[in-house]
């Protein structure tokens, strides 16, 4: 027996050595051997820690301490949970249990505990299956063998659960996990257990593989005959690798932490001595397309694995056969090859296989052995097979098909035989973009984008986008939007421009599918230019005849222009979930109608739409209700610019206000259907007065959409001159409406601003996120004459961050610069605001040096908040 001194001893030389072990987390990480070794090692150190706390009271007792979960399987990481099961006859040891408990807790490990006896481990395992999948990965640390050996031999019988409900247990539960995670793995901040292709996926096949074999680990299974030579190698790997990054996450994050952080991303990637490449990716992207390729990996042999097991363990397997043609046939809701040798001998029959997939919704997928025959003859699918008309034809009827095209080309991707057929697509087989803009992997963003296409061809789905829908329907050949949808971010990764590169993609796919002419330009044309809509809604203002006037012609037709907005739309809403609402949505709706109306009714100029404008708000006016003297005096004392990106309606608006309210006047839209909360201000101008309404909507925690300012001059010489401001705002969540209480908060605060615009501005206190501040963006500031309207472009690309946009105005404001109008775009971790501005007489800014001092300026103004 040890005394209290030596056991104090003992623990003491055995935590030193466990942090140790801790301490060399970079050396277990550089191959798969060492990292396993470090888990066991790890594991090993913990059974001697317990051994030598187990109190001697319990020798020759029926008492047992068990190692359950991944402790169990001699794979404790460096931060989880060590779990415990202490078995006992009875409860008599009730108290000197908890005095052990204790007494682990006062040590610091991170104990997760269980008490009890075989029944009433039998009772728990009954009503939960997770108890039960815990006590498969048992094992005996110390204590009362004969106890621990009747424990197993009731686990390894039927009293708690059999094969076959057991297996639709862990089935349902992946279920759940995988639509907790909208069935997406490829997500930038991946959780490395719980997402599809994580550990879970690994873990779920070796607990059924443990209760139906008892073969716990992925060699006994091999021996056991359940997985193949190469799926055996091909998960060892993966599972080695994952191992590697979840062990260096613990030690990064200093904690059990399973989500892959942009932050830990960036540390791990130099640990794996990942580096960047001369086409512009970075370390952390190579690195995060291994881990992603690993998990893919993982998730499409867990889906063979689990098919296989489904047909095995089935009670009442369906024996029916439904013949479809010589290569295919159903069996129940599956669809298998007629014998092993079909894709030798009818190579093409591989895109067959997907295309009736996508035909009969009432098939679950394929069989566990066409599973295998697929993937054993992925290597057909060579230069020839490209060549092949047949596959031609097959792959386009794919993408022609009344419905399940996104289920088809998910699957095909999931299984290679996409990046097989298209090889440029295999590049971007998770692939990602190290920021928060892009949420998903590259090859899983396109397929999202392939899906919103589909879902607006669908009438279930009108009521989502009830335009884009409307739209759609006058579409000829909607495989061609699936195809630009497909080919739209293909050379990402390549180095240079990506849409150029992809449209030469494009153009040679058309080509060797042999399409019409026309249509190879379509397709090649949408993706060259799948950029321009969003770019132009966002950064451009739109309210601009002139740049209608140049997207029109640059577009060229209202055909393009269907096939540009839906395309836009889908790329948009697949990009990230946060990143679509309703203020984009009008943006994009608003540049389509309006485009549409340049097309067909033609070019207008200038002067007549200010004059024409100008009579039909003055008419509509007086017939709502308008004093006329005194709406031609607000009507002639407007600019002629706001009559050219002011619509009837707000104009109306804006002067039923102006008419009835005494300066300062405040406006704040309540109305649900808003697609954005409006403010509208007409006060007298003041040079700082923008700024500092900006920074009281920041400090509100509200995000500017866009902004507007109107300068009306006096016709009075004792009068000051009158600035209207036009702000569009969304909630700190992208919503469009704010709760009743933060409109009075922010109405309070402007209205208290407005009073005194000679103070100070607001201060902005929000701090940034650990995720902003892990990425790094270079700011870029361009500008531009408008020549035309006289006014200066300035577009600024940066780093978000709170309170900038109140910076950025205000350092307008303290270098004599006004604003005219903003159009303001956050893209995850990155903004590209546009600004339009004047200078003190009224005139575009052109002179080099005062542009250099406003950009440096502007610079200053971005970075101080760093400092």
């Amino acid at each position: 027996m040890m005394t209290s001194a030596s056991t104090q001893h003992a623990t003491t030389a055995l935590q030193q050595q466990i942090a140790d072990l801790h301490a060399r987390w970079p050396e277990a990480i550089v191959d798969n051997q060492r990292a396993e070794q470090f888990l066991t090692e790890l594991s090993d150190q913990i059974d001697l820690f317990l051994r030598i706390l187990w109190p001697a009271t319990f020798t020759g007792q029926a008492i047992a301490l068990v190692a359950v979960g991944g402790y169990g399987r001699r794979e404790q990481f460096p931060h989880s949970d060590i779990d415990l099961l202490i078995l006992i006859d009875d409860h008599r040891w009730d108290e000197p249990i908890h005095t052990f408990l204790y007494a682990l807790w006062d040590e610091g490990l991170p104990i997760g505990h269980a008490v009890r006896t075989i029944d009433e481990c039998i009772v728990a395992g009954k009503e939960d299956v997770t108890v039960y999948t815990n006590l498969l990965d048992a094992r005996l640390i110390t204590g009362d063998t004969a106890l621990f050996d009747a424990m197993t031999k009731v686990i390894r019988s039927d009293q708690i659960t059999q094969d076959w409900p057991f297996f639709l247990a862990k089935m349902a539960e992946q279920n759940q996990r995988y639509e907790a995670q909208d069935s997406m793995g490829a997500r930038i901040e991946p959780n490395i257990k719980e997402s599809p292709g994580g550990l879970r996926d690994l873990q779920t096949i070796r607990w059924i593989g443990n209760r139906v074999t008892q073969a716990g680990t992925l060699a006994a299974m091999h021996r056991a005959e359940l997985l193949r030579d190469q799926e055996w190698q091909a998960l060892e790997a993966a599972q080695g690798f994952l191992f590697r990054v979840r062990i260096g996450l613990h030690a990064l994050a200093g904690r059990g932490e399973e989500r892959l952080l942009l932050m830990h991303q960036k540390a791990l990637a130099a640990h794996f001595q990942f580096t960047a490449d001369d086409d512009g990716n970075l370390a952390v992207e190579h690195f995060m397309q291994e881990y992603f390729r690993a998990t893919i990996e993982v998730e499409r042999l867990n889906l063979l694995i689990l098919q296989n097991f489904r047909e095995q363990l089935d009670p009442h397997p369906v024996t029916r056969i439904l013949p479809i043609n010589p290569r295919f046939q159903i069996r129940g809701h599956l669809l298998e090859t007629t014998d092993a040798q079909v894709f030798m001998r009818a190579p093409t029959a591989m895109l067959e296989l997907f295309l009736l997939l996508a035909m009969r919704p009432e098939l679950r997928g394929m069989s566990a052995s066409t599973a295998r025959q697929l993937r054993a003859n992925l290597s057909v699918i060579d230069a020839g097979f490209r060549r092949n008309p047949h596959a031609h034809q097959l792959f386009l009827s794919i993408l022609r098909v009344e419905q399940g095209v996104y289920r088809a080309l998910k699957a095909m991707n999931l299984s290679g035989v996409l990046a097989a057929y298209i090889p440029a697509f295999g590049e971007i087989v998770g692939l990602m973009q190290f920021d928060l803009f892009h949420a998903y992997t590259v090859d899983a963003h396109t397929l999202l984008v392939i899906r919103n296409l589909r879902r607006l061809s669908r009438p279930e789905f009108t009521a989502e986008l009830p335009f884009a829908a409307a739209v759609f329907q006058r579409v000829e050949q909607p495989e061609i939007l699936y195809l630009a949808g497909l080919f739209h971010d293909i050379a990402k990764g390549r180095g240079g421009d990506h849409a150029l590169l992809g449209a030469v993609d494009a153009h040679d796919f058309g080509v060797q599918h042999r399409l019409p002419a026309a249509t190879i330009l379509r397709l090649s044309w949408l993706v060259e230019h799948h950029l321009l809509m969003s770019f132009t809604a966002q950064r451009r203002d739109i309210d601009d005849p002139a740049i209608i006037r140049e997207f029109a012609l640059k577009v060229g037709s209202l055909a393009r222009l269907d096939d540009l907005y839906l395309l836009t739309v889908a790329d948009i809403r697949a990009t990230n979930p946060n990143l679509w609402n309703s203020w984009r949505d009008a943006l994009l709706k608003r540049l389509h109608q309006l485009t549409h109306a340049w097309f067909r009714e033609g070019e207008q100029s200038a002067q007549e739409t200010i004059a024409a404008t100008r009579a039909d708000a003055q008419r509509q006016g007086i017939a709502t209700g308008l004093p006329a003297p005194g709406l031609h005096d607000w009507l002639t004392a407007l600019p002629d610019d706001y009559f050219l990106r002011t619509d009837l309606g707000p104009i109306l608006h804006h002067a039923q206000l102006a008419l009835s309210q005494p300066l300062p006047l405040l406006w704040i839209s309540s109305d649900p259907d808003q697609h954005a909360t409006k403010i509208l201000i007409l006060a007298a101008d003041h040079p700082a007065l923008f700024a500092h309404i900006v920074a009281e909507i920041d400090r509100a925690g509200l995000n500017v959409q866009s902004a507007n300012l109107t300068l009306i001059a006096s016709s009075q010489p004792d009068q000051p001159d009158r600035a209207l401001f036009e702000f569009f705002v969304l909630g700190g969540q992208g919503t469009p409406m704010l709760d009743p209480w933060s409109l009075d908060h922010l109405a309070a605060h402007i209205r208290a601003r407005l009073a005194h615009p000679d103070s100070p501005a607001a201060t902005v206190s929000r701090r940034t996120t650990p995720q902003l501040a892990s990425l790094d963006v270079a700011t870029q500031i361009e500008f531009m004459t408008d020549a035309v309207r006289q006014r200066t472009l300035i577009q600024i690309s940066t780093k978000d961050r709170p309170g900038l946009l109140a910076d950025l105005t205000d350092a307008f404001a303290q270098s004599g610069i006004f604003l005219r109008h903003a159009r303001i775009s956050t893209l995850g971790e990155r903004v590209e605001d546009a600004f339009y501005v004047v200078d003190a007489q009224d005139q575009s800014i052109e002179k080099p040096e005062i542009l250099g001092k406003l950009e440096t300026a502007l610079r200053a103004a971005i970075h101080s908040w760093y400092r």
